[in-house]
């Protein structure tokens, strides 16, 4: 593990491999941890940096509220500071909120990007939703962090086979600090990129589980508003793809790494 000391505050990311960057951004409640097989993986082919977001795994905490634009802003400010621009991004449910933040505000720092399980905007325009977002922040509040981590891995993983990664995936968001993990959560609700991420010239990979938390109908729909985009999806998989069925993803980056690796001028 490497740290790396910004505007914001420390941040915690590892490295491995050569070539053209590509940076893995996790999701909500997550860590760089949650990428190992991707890590393992494309470190034969690139250079892959994961790294932890404001707020979760080693980073610096959060102790006030935040927006999606700041903790982009800490991505861009990371990709500078390294000197990894323009470099793949690679981000998977909030971090894919993550990357399209950075394709609406500083594109010239992205080669190319691909989105797991996620979406430009996060609209709260039913009932259903609202209730979604009240549930979640209430677990937290009432039960704390565990009760929440047992519902999700539940879901995650609902597979008997899938015991091992339910049980190490409750355990990671459980030890989530609560107060960071509400002000992240919190930032997401409402939360926009649309429509000047939609308009960045920047080839864009959309990767669906079958069996995601959002239909496939959705993404379909989203995808028409972005400008150079495909849609992929990977078949028995939920909301954790990079874990639920990692070589399958595997294949699919390595192949879209190896598309916009080539040099800018070519």
């Amino acid at each position: 593990m490497e740290y790396l000391n910004l505007a914001s505050g420390r941040f915690a990311y590892v490295r491995r491999g050569q070539g053209r960057p590509v940076l893995l951004l996790h999701g909500l409640g997550s860590s760089l941890l949650d990428w190992q097989p991707q890590i393992e993986h494309l470190a034969a082919h690139c250079e892959v940096i994961a790294m932890d977001v404001r707020g979760h795994g080693q980073s610096e905490p959060l102790r006030a509220p935040v927006s999606m634009a700041e903790l982009a802003e800490d991505v861009a400010d990371f990709i500078r500071t390294l000197r990894l621009e323009p470099c793949i991004l690679v981000g998977i449910s909030m971090g894919g909120m993550l990357t399209f933040q950075l394709l609406a505000d500083q594109p010239q720092l992205v080669r190319a990007a691909v989105v797991v399980n996620s979406a430009p905007s996060f609209p709260v325009d039913t009932w259903k939703v609202r209730g979604q977002v009240w549930l979640r922040l209430g677990l937290v509040r009432l039960l704390g962090l565990p009760a929440l981590a047992g519902m999700l891995a539940g879901k995650l993983f609902p597979k008997p086979e899938q015991q091992a990664l339910r049980e190490r995936v409750a355990e990671r968001i459980a030890s989530n600090d609560p107060t960071s993990y509400l002000h992240a959560m919190r930032a997401i609700p409402g939360w926009s990129s649309l429509p000047r991420s939609g308009e960045a010239n920047v080839p864009l990979l959309v990767v669906s589980g079958d069996r995601d938390y959002t239909p496939l109908e959705y993404k379909r729909a989203y995808l028409d508003q972005l400008s150079d985009a495909r849609l992929e999806v990977i078949e028995d998989s939920g909301h954790a793809t990079p874990l639920d069925q990692p070589e399958r993803l595997n294949q699919l980056l390595q192949a879209f790494i190896a598309e916009h690796s080539a040099p800018l001028s070519a």
